[in-house]
């Protein structure tokens, strides 16, 4: 199974764990790690996953994010000038470009499940016309394990 987990997902570890929300997810996305790690899964990554990272305001948030993107065994997708196309077609469902340029990835690469903790993502990435799986760790988990 190919998975892509966008740049909330490898920084939800890293978030305030008081809430009970939070906790799950992250809970759930060690777990979808640690199954990549076993072979269960396949973990993809791409351009603007590193960008994204790349991003990331607090110095000392942006070092432990990328550590552990880096400590994932992943095979990275490569960019065509047709995913960027698609891209720019997916934000006009009030997708984010950064956001749709990681739908766009997956489409492009045939990605079985693109994970995020982004409800706003979710919700507009089912209102789009893409036939990606854009699902919650701890949904996936829950639908994947039934």
């Amino acid at each position: 199974m190919n998975i892509y987990l966008d740049v909330c997902c490898y920084s939800r570890p890293f978030d305030d764990q008081i809430q009970d929300k939070i906790r799950l997810e992250t809970e759930a996305i060690l777990s979808i790690l640690n199954k990549a790690v076993n072979s269960e899964y396949s973990i993809n990554k791409s351009s603007a996953t590193d960008y994204e990272i790349s991003k990331i305001n607090n110095e000392n948030k942006k070092i432990l994010v990328q550590t552990l993107y880096n400590s994932v065994l992943s095979k990275p997708l490569v960019y065509e000038d047709s995913i960027n196309r698609r891209a720019l077609l997916l934000a006009k469902y009030n997708i984010k470009y950064l956001d749709a340029l990681h739908i766009s990835y997956c489409e492009y690469h045939v990605i079985d499940y693109m994970l995020t903790t982004d409800k706003i993502l979710i919700n507009a990435a089912k209102r789009s016309n893409s036939k990606l799986r854009v699902i919650n760790p701890v949904h996936f988990i829950m639908e994947v394990l039934q």
